[in-house]
């Protein structure tokens, strides 16, 4: 069953007088008004770029891939290379090489960006479903922080460190202090006492 458009989808920045949607950005590989610039293939509503003029809509198609790469490789063999349930299936030795694959894929990750948009220029094709990437963007970033903070658990769990569970006990003690220090200040500031002093019933 064929999915019905909303209107906001069809025509996101509206329609002029007959009724067209307008496209100020252009347009997507599908043929509706692209929402944002981010994505935008190289040359739409614009004059074509020759191979290897980078644009800034190039520029954000790199951030976008690198994005991309950051969260379904990079990240995913990091925390691979710490699950015990890896070790268990491939080895210690192989599991902990998939943490410096993670580096080279980094390492690499722009160069492989640059060499696809170059590619882009006279193949459009090639990175059209950065189309559909886009519009879910703020989802992705959203689960590239949970991925981060899923990571950052899995290894201080497997390999606990001191120094940074010290540092969460002082955090503690920071905000303690923190709080303390905004309502003696708030107290000051309304003329009440800063000092609390037991009275006579208490103390006895």
């Amino acid at each position: 069953m064929a999915k019905i458009l909303t209107e906001a989808e069809l025509a996101p920045h509206g329609r002029d007088t007959d009724g067209k949607p307008l496209a100020p950005l252009g347009y997507l590989v599908n043929g509706r008004p692209r929402r944002s610039n981010r994505g935008a293939r190289a040359g739409g509503n614009k004059p074509k770029a020759s191979p290897g003029t980078r644009t800034q809509t190039d520029v954000q198609r790199k951030e976008m891939l690198i994005m991309l790469t950051e969260m379904t490789l990079v990240n995913t063999l990091v925390a691979a290379s710490v699950a015990p349930f890896i070790h268990n299936v491939i080895g210690n030795r192989q599991a902990e090489a998939l943490a410096g694959d993670a580096v080279i894929i980094s390492h690499f990750a722009p160069a492989l960006a640059d060499g696809l948009i170059v590619l882009s220029q006279t193949k459009p094709g090639a990175l059209s479903w950065l189309d559909s990437v886009e519009e879910k963007a703020p989802y992705l970033l959203l689960a590239q922080v949970g991925i981060n903070v899923a990571k950052a658990f899995v290894g201080n769990h497997v390999s606990p460190d001191a120094r940074l569970n010290a540092a969460g006990r002082t955090l503690m003690q920071i905000r303690a202090a923190q709080m303390a220090a905004r309502i003696e200040q708030e107290a000051a500031d309304m003329g009440m006492r800063t000092e609390w002093v037991p009275d006579a019933e208490n103390a006895a």
